[in-house]
């Protein structure tokens, strides 16, 4: 687990995936509301890094140099756009980034759980993402 110690060292590093493929250079960071944890990093991505992609922190090594993340090049390309802005994300996108890379979105009251094996694939989903807060916020590092 990065912390919030390495976290502010991994901006401007070198991005990488499992079988050590290039993803791209680290550029922003969000972290959980709840926690103040860093969650996400957007990589700079495409031609001269003119992208840039979510990648999930859950699972990363960072040895001082480079960051290694546990999703594959693949998952980071076909990554949902999320359009770059100053700020925080909304939850919509928050839950779009959170299923692409099947990771589990928030807390599901008890009767959302019951019966369904994904809650967070139903149409429910959308309204209850709604009615929830955003989770992440953009981690602004001052040097």
């Amino acid at each position: 687990m990065i912390g919030q110690r390495e976290a502010l060292r991994l901006t401007g590093c070198d991005a990488f995936d499992p079988k050590g493929h290039r993803l791209g250079v680290v550029g922003r960071m969000f972290v959980d509301v709840d926690t103040e944890q860093p969650v996400w990093i957007t990589v700079q991505t495409g031609l001269f890094g003119t992208n840039e992609s979510y990648v999930p922190l859950e699972g990363a090594a960072f040895d001082g140099d480079t960051l290694t993340v546990a999703v594959d090049r693949e998952s980071v390309r076909t990554a949902p756009c999320v359009p770059l802005r100053e700020g925080d994300l909304d939850p919509e996108q928050e839950m779009e980034l959170y299923l692409h890379y099947g990771m589990e979105y928030g807390v599901w009251p008890e009767e959302e759980l019951s019966g369904r094996q994904a809650p967070y694939s139903s149409e429910t989903a959308l309204s209850y993402v709604r009615a929830v807060r955003s989770r992440l916020r953009r981690l602004v590092v001052v040097t």
